[in-house]
């Protein structure tokens, strides 16, 4: 789905649940446009699309995952360039949910690990993944 530059997946795990789309589909339909809008945002910019306000690369041990933000929403993803068209990028959807407001916590560090797992479930399932 979202434009020429960018395809965007959400990833299905092989029992049939997909948390990125359950989040997604659980959200007011005001907060999904707003995510939507960033999806569209990067199928149009592609590669370069990066604001560290609502999307950036996690940091530390949330390395090599992604975060689109809106407000306290979160949903993580992994983010992979494409050599399909040139400055294209493939995402990959995990999982998402809405921070406490009390700033970093150990239930963020629990979604980010909740993640990474997925990450790792998928790099299983997709060995040498190029999008």
């Amino acid at each position: 789905m979202f434009g020429e530059l960018a395809r965007i997946f959400d990833y299905e795990r092989g029992n049939g649940r997909c948390p990125s789309r359950d989040f997604l589909g659980s959200l007011e339909p005001r907060m999904r446009k707003r995510f939507a809008g960033q999806f569209c945002a990067l199928g149009q910019y592609g590669l370069p699309y990066h604001n560290q306000e609502r999307f950036r690369a996690l940091g530390g041990d949330g390395k090599p995952l992604w975060e689109f933000k809106e407000h306290d929403h979160r949903v993580y993803c992994f983010r992979q360039p494409t050599k399909l068209i040139p400055g294209s990028v493939t995402i990959v959807l995990f999982n998402g949910w809405i921070k406490d407001k009390k700033g970093k916590t150990g239930e963020e560090k629990r979604e980010i690990d909740r993640a990474l797992n997925l990450y790792s479930e998928f790099s299983q399932e997709y060995p040498g993944f190029q999008g």
